[in-house]
């Protein structure tokens, strides 16, 4: 993920007129790739003790990092700083003709994943979502290969928990 966003290409370090404190963006988005990175695939039992030490540790080098869980601030790609995701939640318009399975109400987890996903898949990466059944992984995924650019071309196959090997 570092490689993703620490580039002169993406952030421009070596501008002060887009990047005004190089060294506090640096730290924002280290602090961010390790959270993503390392606690990704905790489970969720585990990651409030991995949020409590990681917050301990990478204040004690950027005191700038935000208090609190770790896993609900996102980064404000305009001026390169932590945001709540609850801050990026975009409006919701209800579509009475959209099918049922196809509605995707933003909330905090949407938001927070639609971005992971799309930031990786941008730039080249393979991504799993991996979680407990019935939280909107699949939802997530399909609502964003569908109203990605043209540089996603989807595809769809469709599994369950009672798929085997004798069912494909």
């Amino acid at each position: 993920m570092i490689n993703i966003f620490l580039n002169k290409e993406k952030i421009h370090l070596d501008n002060k007129e887009k990047v005004p404190n190089p060294e506090k963006t640096v730290w924002t988005y280290v602090g961010f790739c390790i959270v993503w990175s390392l606690g990704a695939n905790l489970h969720d039992s585990s990651r409030s003790v991995f949020s409590s030490h990681l917050n301990g540790i990478i204040k004690s080098y950027f005191p700038e990092f935000p208090d609190g869980d770790v896993y609900e601030f996102g980064i404000n790609a305009m001026t390169h700083t932590f945001q709540p995701w609850y801050e990026q939640i975009p409006s919701y318009q209800y579509n009475p003709k959209q099918n049922h399975f196809d509605i995707l109400v933003p909330t905090n987890d949407t938001v927070k994943y639609k971005y992971l996903l799309s930031i990786l898949m941008y730039n080249g990466y393979n991504t799993l979502f991996s979680g407990e059944t019935g939280v909107g992984k699949s939802v997530i995924v399909k609502d964003f290969l569908m109203t990605s650019d043209e540089r996603i071309d989807p595809a769809f196959v469709n599994f369950s928990g009672k798929t085997t090997c004798k069912n494909l």
